[in-house]
């Protein structure tokens, strides 16, 4: 939106006509400017860049303060964001300046208006600018889906002197401790979809997918890599998954036809190194795309030119890249004990379904790095409850838990709820029942603002068309925790009902506890 030059020298022409002896030396002129975007949602970000020239009797300081109002529709002032000019101006100068401003977390019609205060004296900039606020803004608690323990108020309750017991019995109402054997083998997806080798690997994973040596492949000694050399893994010509060796001066072996799977293992202590993952932590040095990993790797062929890499460990040394995966070892060794009784229940819960793999390496299952992240307190925690896990009525439970609470569980019959003309329930599970939960103190978030054509765009992309616009979002059921049962979506040219879960997913929310602010 242009900022019309007239417009700043009628506001100045203003100032002479008010009876004032006035002369040129009252102005801020407005000699140029631009205001972007046209149509900011609501606190969408807005950047004004202005020429002004000091058309007052004195220089302008560098701490001359500039004030940018927005006022609502009834002028009253909704927020002042104020900051030094910077830079000193002389008498007859013209300045560029830039800003960077919030818009007003609501929607209607508002105005921005600029002013230097100088020498006591407050001077428009120009007239204000009109804006019609719309868009969407959500402001919620909680980081998952709310069933069971809360890492953050496990956190808590730990520094509040809460052994893993206490921990585990209020999250986990009416179950006990048990022990079961943990001794054998589990396997873990490190993708959660099989890897397909005909597409372009990521530039930041290296040249390939790749296994470093030294190593050696069950049946295939042709596929032995010692410590400078690395087993690669490729589409042939004929589009099939193959693995070659590579070796440390270039050359390269011949390569094999993944037909059936590869077990391949180490004498490394350090373990597997490998770049075939399913996330990568936050350390984008060199090699921080890359995790190491006990026990075997299978490469499992899934038809065409792709494949699934899936680890094979023990159980217990499976938990010890879990825990620091899933907790920082700084929360406290209770904390961290009840995270492995969790995690180990949630694992051992999981095992015997058959096919080519027992859980996966994200959060799609449980977070899980391998040797990479492992900490001597959580490997002590996994250590130190070997074998418990939690039953209720002498039965494993589902363990489910997740980073955040926001203050509240939820209860079982709510999980993972759907919305058709109203909540479609599902039993209740009785070591699941919510609960208020002060010591949970993890902080809460905000996400968006969408527009309200953007957030019509994002329905159309998931299949629910409801016209250019979103215009609101009416919500039509809470539960005792507080998170959104079920909502309505309503567009320009029609409505949907979506569950809370539903909303959480389109919209990327990190959880269904969540206040919503505006409309279209």
């Amino acid at each position: 939106m242009r900022i019309p030059v007239l417009l700043g020298i009628a506001l100045s022409m203003g100032a002479i006509f008010a009876g004032q002896a006035a002369a040129a030396s009252d102005m801020a002129t407005l000699v140029s400017g631009t205001v972007v975007p046209h149509d900011p949602p609501m606190d969408g970000i807005v950047r004004l860049d202005l020429q002004v020239r000091n058309d007052t009797a004195g220089a302008w300081s560098a701490v001359d303060p500039i004030h940018l109002t927005w006022k609502g529709s009834g002028g009253k002032t909704v927020i002042e964001d104020s900051r030094p000019l910077g830079q000193p101006v002389a008498r007859s100068a013209t300045v560029p300046l830039t800003f960077v401003t919030l818009a007003p977390t609501a929607v209607g019609d508002f105005t921005l208006s600029v002013e230097i205060e100088s020498h006591g004296t407050r001077l428009p900039i120009g007239a204000p600018t009109n804006f019609h606020l719309s868009g969407f803004l959500f402001k919620g608690r909680g980081n998952g889906h709310g069933l069971g323990m809360s890492q953050w108020g496990a956190r808590g309750r730990a520094s509040a002197g809460q052994d893993y017991k206490k921990i585990l019995a209020t999250y986990y109402a009416g179950t006990r401790i048990d022990t079961r054997d943990t001794s054998g083998m589990v396997r873990v997806a490190l993708t959660d979809d099989p890897l397909d080798l005909g597409r372009p690997w990521p530039h930041l994973f290296g040249q390939g997918a790749f296994v470093a040596g030294p190593l050696s492949v069950d049946g295939l000694p042709q596929l032995q890599a010692d410590g400078g050399s690395a087993l690669g893994f490729e589409a042939n010509a004929s589009g099939q998954p193959s693995a070659v060796v590579m070796r440390a001066d270039g050359s390269r072996g011949t390569a094999v036809v993944i037909g059936q799977s590869l077990t391949i293992r180490t004498t490394n202590p350090a373990g597997l190194r490998t770049n075939i993952m399913q996330i990568m932590g936050g350390d984008f040095r060199s090699g921080a795309e890359q995790r190491r990993y006990a026990g075997v790797l299978q490469i499992i062929p899934k038809g065409g030119a792709s494949i699934l890499p899936v680890n094979v460990l023990s159980m217990e040394e499976y938990l010890k890249g879990v825990v620091p995966a899933e907790m920082p070892p700084y929360w406290g060794i209770e904390a961290l004990k009840a995270q492995a009784i969790a995690g180990r229940t949630f694992a051992v819960h999981k095992l015997g379904a058959g096919g080519d793999f027992d859980l996966r390496a994200s959060e799609s299952d449980q977070a899980y790095s391998g040797l990479t992240d492992q900490r001597a307190e959580s490997s002590a925690a996994v250590d130190g409850t070997r074998g418990q896990v939690l039953t209720y009525q002498g039965q494993l439970i589902t363990a489910f838990y997740m980073a955040s609470d926001g203050g509240h569980t939820e209860s079982s019959e709510y999980r993972f709820v759907t919305w058709n003309h109203g909540p479609q329930l599902r039993s209740h599970l009785g070591y699941l029942t919510g609960i208020s939960d002060p010591f949970d103190r993890a902080p809460s978030w905000q996400v968006g603002p969408f527009s309200a054509s953007g957030a019509a765009s994002i329905l159309r992309d998931n299949g629910d068309d409801v016209g250019d616009r979103l215009v609101g979002i009416d919500v039509l059921q809470k539960d005792a925790s507080g998170r959104l049962v079920g909502v309505r979506l309503r567009g320009s040219s029609k409505s949907v009902e979506v569950s809370g879960p539903t909303l959480r997913f389109l919209f990327g929310l990190p959880d269904s506890l969540v206040d919503i602010v505006g409309g279209g």
